[in-house]
């Protein structure tokens, strides 16, 4: 099987898609960076998933117009082709518009819809905002004895036709058409098509965007886990012919209409007949060698191949885990193995209106001293304590708040973590670009003037600031970017403007070729990306970039050291880490001794802990606790679930505790609580947790849901040619 991500994910990211077709005895390929068809493709595998990726949105690899026909011809000469749509908007829409032209190539009567399913009714309380629940379409094999609801993720609709096998729908209670198919099957000449949502697919594994794990009941997840098993089993048996074809829809077939002309530019690169020379392969495998036949042709050739073992979905190697967490040292770290992270976002400097009095400082400090967390991150304008672009005024206020702040915070259990925040970025020269020439409204991430005034300076003047006040435990960095638009990060796809590039040709002089270096240095911003892919460079390029931020940030890092080693760093990003920008930070701030604190939306983090160490990036991880989306009766569950599955939480957010807003996700208002009722039972749940964690983390039981051991893995492989 043949799994192609056109946004370019790391292969953990899709690992939790291969798992299913690997149990069911398949060998699974993934090719990071080359994640389009290619003819040889039609003879070496029996099966092929292609996901949609960001573009016109955002930059990312997309898929060509001449891939529609080569899809379609493997389909009509047996295949089984999986299509899975991103979701509504212009992130994707490419694909989307190209998979309903492949469709409609095929004669297929399955439509991916411009529309995001929602429930209020039936639906969970996921990392953030709700997640609707999906309904088993009863009388089909694969849900026989399957739970009446599951929770997936977030999704498109699907419209059915006739002749269309509909699997998972929506409630009647869902947004925007009530009762919809989400993922559908079809056949098409001598082969299949199976149309399912790419979140849908990947609901138990590690999350390219937020994650929609059940926030207070992430163990629903097991019910989803068999669905995602049967129909791995049922598709490998259709294609093996062990199976019989069985038609259920329980819904009407709908009008299928013309596929529309897009309002974007198309891909019309030339589908390549072979991989070009030194494309990494990924191949995801059981331990044994034995696989069912005609799943797979293993033809080595032109592809460098590493193999990756399953055990079980999420497994880990909590032995090794427990070596990581107990690595670091006992002064500095010990709090975290005896308590667990008990963070709270919010601000002392900036939230509401721009200055704040001491009264209204100290109404935030109070509240956090009182609910019992041991960490405070979040807005303080570092950049105005230490950056450029700021009035004397402005300096002035901001650092009178500091002082407010570190007044109120200095002698109690709560530590300080000033956050480094792109919504104070001033005096940006420059501009970032996307692989299809997407403008971002933020500074080219290799750009040193940003990283010497925005990053450098702040960090040294909280470093500075914190040797007389003791409650400064640290240096927080939030990657969301905030006042940047479009992008919340800078997503792998990014950085093809002058600085980026000229930077790594320069890298690569004497490594690559110089013929190739001279025809590099001549191509056009549109050019340059599509002469990376095919020329077997893309992973190079990006390694190259990370590298640059990974020099940057450890000195920027060992700088900070000088003034004051004992500051630790903690991280913020709302995504699994998994682009090159925020990859390379992570490792150029981090150390097997000296882990950074991240905090994500992910729930069931050791499975992700354990692959970002495999890139050098080591961290103890946090979870989110959105105070909005949470019963009382359920704190003590969340901050339990946090440090089971991780090493605590982070609530979001401290403000809104104080400052009730019943409509926000943020404030326990919307679910009914003053803030004398919220820091209650924050207290009571921190309370009742007491020393848990640490007996928890002893039995090496932070991922319960999916248990088990991960074997090791090897790195080997073939070039061709070699």
């Amino acid at each position: 099987m043949l799994l192609l991500d056109y946004a370019l994910a790391t292969p953990e990211i899709n690992e939790g898609i291969a798992y299913y077709f690997v149990q069911a005895g398949c060998q699974v390929d993934y090719r990071q960076f080359y994640p389009n068809l290619i003819r040889d493709d039609l003879t070496q595998y029996s099966m092929i998933a292609l996901f949609a990726g960001r573009t016109p949105a955002f930059p990312s690899g997309m898929m060509s117009v001449h891939e529609v026909a080569v899809a379609a011809e493997f389909v009509r000469n047996g295949g089984l082709l999986i299509l899975g749509p991103n979701l509504d908007g212009g992130e994707g829409a490419n694909e989307r518009h190209l998979f309903n032209h492949l469709l409609a190539d095929l004669d297929v009567s399955i439509r991916v819809c411009n529309d995001q399913v929602e429930d209020d009714v039936n639906g969970y309380a996921a990392s953030l905002w709700n997640r609707p629940f999906y309904r088993p379409a009863a009388g089909h094999p694969i849900n026989v004895n399957a739970a009446g609801r599951l929770a997936f993720e977030r999704s498109t609709s699907l419209v059915a036709g006739p002749d269309v096998n509909v699997l998972l729908t929506s409630f009647e209670t869902a947004r925007p058409r009530g009762v919809v198919p989400v993922i559908a099957l079809a056949r098409a000449g001598n082969g299949f098509v199976l149309v399912a949502g790419r979140y849908l697919l990947n609901a138990t594994g590690i999350s390219l965007r937020i994650s929609g794990e059940p926030l207070v009941h992430p163990e629903w997840l097991a019910e989803t886990q068999v669905f995602l098993q049967n129909l791995a089993g049922y598709l490998i048996s259709l294609v093996r012919g062990t199976t019989e074809w069985v038609m259920v829809n329980p819904l009407p077939p709908a009008a299928v209409g013309p596929v529309g002309l897009p309002d974007f530019d198309l891909d019309r690169a030339p589908v390549l007949d072979h991989l070009p020379d030194g494309i990494h392969v990924e191949t995801f495998q059981l331990r044994s060698a034995d696989h069912p036949p005609g799943l797979q042709n293993d033809n080595p050739k032109s592809k460098i191949q590493n193999p990756k073992f399953f055990a079980a979905l999420n497994a880990h190697d909590p032995d090794r885990a427990a070596h990581y967490d107990l690595l670091p040292d006992e002064r500095l770290y010990g709090w975290i193995r005896r308590d667990g992270v008990r963070a709270s976002w919010g601000s002392t400097v900036d939230w509401g209106a721009v200055w704040k009095n001491r009264a209204e400082v100290e109404r935030v400090t109070d509240a956090l001293k009182a609910c019992g967390v041991n960490l405070f991150w979040g807005i303080a304008n570092c950049q105005a304590a230490g950056g450029t672009g700021f009035t004397e005024e402005e300096k002035a206020a901001v650092r009178q708040q500091w002082e407010w702040t570190a007044a109120a915070l200095d002698g109690s259990s709560v530590k300080w973590y000033p956050t480094l925040d792109y919504r104070y970025f001033r005096d940006e020269q420059t501009r970032c670009y996307g692989a299809q020439g997407q403008k971002l409204d933020a500074a080219s991430p290799i750009d040193l003037s940003i990283w010497r005034h925005c990053w450098y300076d702040p960090m040294r003047a909280i470093a500075e600031f914190s040797l007389t006040h003791p409650c400064i435990g640290g240096i927080a960095m939030d990657l969301e970017l905030y006042g940047h638009p479009p992008a919340y990060n800078y997503y792998t796809g990014y950085g093809f403007e002058d600085e980026c590039f000229f930077t790594v040709l320069e890298r690569w002089e004497g490594w690559v070729d110089d013929g190739l270096l001279r025809s590099a240095a001549g191509l056009q911003l549109l050019q340059r990306f599509d002469w990376l892919r095919t020329h077997g460079l893309l992973e190079s390029y990006f390694t190259v970039l990370s590298a640059e931020v990974e020099r940057i940030c450890r000195t920027i890092r060992d700088d900070v050291w000088r003034v004051n080693p004992d500051l630790l760093f903690a991280s913020y990003i709302f995504t699994t880490p998994c682009n090159w920008f925020d990859l390379g930070v992570y490792r150029g701030f981090s150390a097997p001794e000296r882990p950074l604190i991240l905090m994500t939306f992910n729930i069931r983090s050791a499975r992700m802990v354990e692959h970002l160490r495999a890139r050098r990036v080591y961290c103890y991880h946090a979870s989110v606790a959105l105070l909005g989306m949470i019963r009382r009766e359920e704190y003590e569950t969340v901050f339990t679930n946090a440090m089971r599955y991780g090493h605590g939480y982070w609530m979001n957010n401290i403000n809104a505790v104080v400052y009730p807003s019943p409509q926000s996700v943020e404030s326990p208002a919307r679910q009914g609580m003053s803030t004398e009722e919220a820091v209650a039972a924050i207290r009571e749940a921190n309370d009742k947790i007491g020393g848990h964690y640490a007996f928890m983390h002893q039995r090496g039981d932070n991922d319960a849901l999916f248990a088990g051991r991960r074997p090791g893995r090897r790195r080997e492989g073939r070039v061709r040619g070699g």
